[in-house]
């Protein structure tokens, strides 16, 4: 079995009212962001 290896500085745990603009903010920053959404991105 082969083990991946992911690199982010940032990890964002759902993709609603505030951890999308999270996310977004952060990669603008520079940041290497992994966000991490159950079903659709954005909603409440």
């Amino acid at each position: 079995m082969t083990t991946k290896h992911y690199d982010y500085d940032i990890l964002v745990i759902g993709a609603g009212q505030g951890g999308l603009p999270a996310a977004h903010m952060a990669a603008n920053l520079g940041a290497r962001v992994a966000l991490i959404e159950e079903r659709e991105v954005g909603g409440t």
